[in-house]
């Protein structure tokens, strides 16, 4: 079976109503908006909605959002079940007819575009579609399954989804296993903020680094779930992150104990307003190239204006010699580090990819050092934090030279592939 490029889309208004379906939020997109996008994300190119019980006015207002709405870069045909719906009419409809496998949605359906793509990679292997069945996910003690593959144009068996919401064929289950295994069809006020919670928690699964796995996201999660209901874009909170960031440095220049705690918990601050973003890029679909490169900027401009405070304010107590020292040890390494382990392109360590230095970059090069700061900071000892950094820095680049040299001495391509 082919890649699916196509999704059917049975749009009926739950219990809610017509305005629940089209304008009530879920983590800051409308129910049906987030379903769209969501399909779109998992690779499906066209969508065919057959809507029952819905105004002219609130297709034309779905249409219009959807079309000037950056994100949707897909094409929509919109058809009316409220005509007398019959196999006729459906083989009226021109797409149908050419299509050989279909995705059929429920559209207040609530998920994630990595389940419908492993969804769609599970059908793909078996054999249930060859043997003229349609393949549904297994549904839980909840709620029925809103998600199937159609094989061919079944004009017979679609409509009576259409009709009855389920299908009079054998359907053939298929489970899926792995972390990733949210949906929700919702129909109420209680079913959307169950699905919105659910949503949310889902997203942590995005989370690598142990401090954001363990700490930050206890706080993060319900900050992102207040920061998707504004009109705030990522990339304008990655840049507050910025100005949380540069506070904190400016508190570490005071060279006094009490503003070095402050700054030691305002850092950890961005840490936690680090995840929002992402989580509010994903939640929202505005992941960008952009994005991730602004961010990795602003993570470095903090960096050095918290290691440059932390500077400062040891050469207000204790003299400008006894904290240069350190300093500019810092920017030896921490300098060769970012040369060693961002160039050439291809993500942060990609070119130790396979070694055992890897894993160790992935751990050393990120946000998790902070809570290292908030510790020294706490006792009041951020002078024996930039002396560790310093010489801590150099050794860690030394090692990625020797294990640099090593890679393009021993292999015919320089470790590159």
């Amino acid at each position: 079976m082919s890649m699916i490029k196509w999704a059917i889309i049975r749009a009926i208004p739950p219990e809610g109503g017509t305005r629940f379906l089209f304008r009530r939020n879920i983590a800051g997109l409308p129910v049906f908006k987030r379903m769209i996008l969501t399909l779109q994300r998992a690779g499906i190119e066209h969508f065919i909605v057959l809507a029952q019980g819905i105004s002219e006015s609130d297709r034309q207002w779905v249409e219009s959002d959807l079309e000037s709405d950056f994100r949707f870069k897909c094409h929509l045909r919109w058809f009316d079940l409220d005509n007398e719906l019959s196999e006729v009419w459906l083989n009226s409809i021109e797409p149908l007819s050419d299509l050989e496998n279909v995705l059929v949605v429920e559209g207040n359906l609530v998920t994630t575009a990595e389940l419908i793509k492993d969804f769609i990679t599970s059908v793909s292997n078996s054999r249930c579609l060859h043997q003229g069945e349609i393949a549904g996910l297994l549904p839980d003690a909840d709620h029925s399954s809103a998600l199937h593959i159609l094989p061919s144009s079944d004009t017979h068996r679609l409509e009576h989804y259409l009709r009855h919401g389920t299908f009079d064929g054998p359907v053939s289950p298929v489970t899926l296993s792995g972390s990733r295994f949210f949906w929700q069809t919702v129909k109420d006020a209680v079913s959307a903020k169950s699905a919105e919670r659910r949503l949310l928690n889902e997203y942590k699964l995005h989370y690598t680094q142990a401090m954001d796995i363990w700490f930050n996201s206890l706080f993060s999660l319900r900050i992102s779930s207040l920061l998707v209901k504004t009109p705030l874009t990522p990339n304008q909170l990655t840049l507050f992150g910025l100005i949380i960031g540069l506070v904190a440095g400016l508190l570490f220049a005071r060279g006094d104990y009490w503003s070095g705690l402050m700054g030691g918990f305002l850092l950890a601050a961005t840490a936690v307003w680090d995840c929002c973003d992402g989580d509010v890029a994903r939640l929202k679909f505005m992941e960008s190239d952009f994005g991730e490169q602004l961010d990795t900027i602003c993570d470095n401009i903090i960096n050095v204006f918290i290691f440059t405070g932390m500077m400062i304010g040891m050469a207000h107590s204790q003299g400008l010699a006894q904290a240069i020292v350190p300093f500019l040890l810092l920017a030896l390494g921490g300098g060769l580090i970012f040369i060693f382990i961002y160039f050439p392109e291809g993500g942060k360590g990609s070119f130790f990819r396979g070694t055992w230095l890897y894993e160790v970059i992935q751990v050393l090069a990120s946000r998790n050092f902070i809570y290292i700061v908030v510790l020294f900071a706490i006792a009041g000892k951020l002078d024996w934090f930039l002396w560790l950094a310093g010489l801590g820095s150099n050794v860690f680049a030394l090692s990625l030279y020797l294990a640099k040299r090593k890679i393009i001495y021993s292999t015919p391509n320089g470790g590159r592939d």
